[in-house]
């Protein structure tokens, strides 16, 4: 036969067990949410196009490809740029051929 003490006490600590558990599995679900938007992130960060000069990011449209082949994409709107890439592209012919 157990006492009253002996009673109360095991009833807190089933409670601090309950809790620590619910806190134990609100922390899984957090760390899976979070590891999943993390995901989403590092996957949007690398489709996101660089020019191949600047560095700038280039939203959809507002940038064109190196037209010596090579794939860089070239700021549209700034012309330094593209004349920049074009004299130091891998694959610009050389003065000799």
């Amino acid at each position: 036969m157990t006492s009253h003490v002996e009673q109360q006490i095991a009833a807190r600590i089933a409670a601090v067990r309950a809790r620590k558990q619910q806190q134990h599995e609100q922390r899984a679900e957090f760390d899976r949410l979070r590891a999943a938007g993390l995901a989403v992130r590092k996957r949007q960060k690398l489709s996101r196009v660089f020019c191949g000069t600047c560095a700038r990011v280039q939203r959809k449209g507002s940038y064109l490809r190196c037209p010596l082949g090579c794939g860089e994409a070239l700021c549209r709107s700034s012309a330094g740029c593209g004349n920049t890439h074009l004299r130091q592209c891998s694959s610009r012919p050389e003065v000799g051929e």
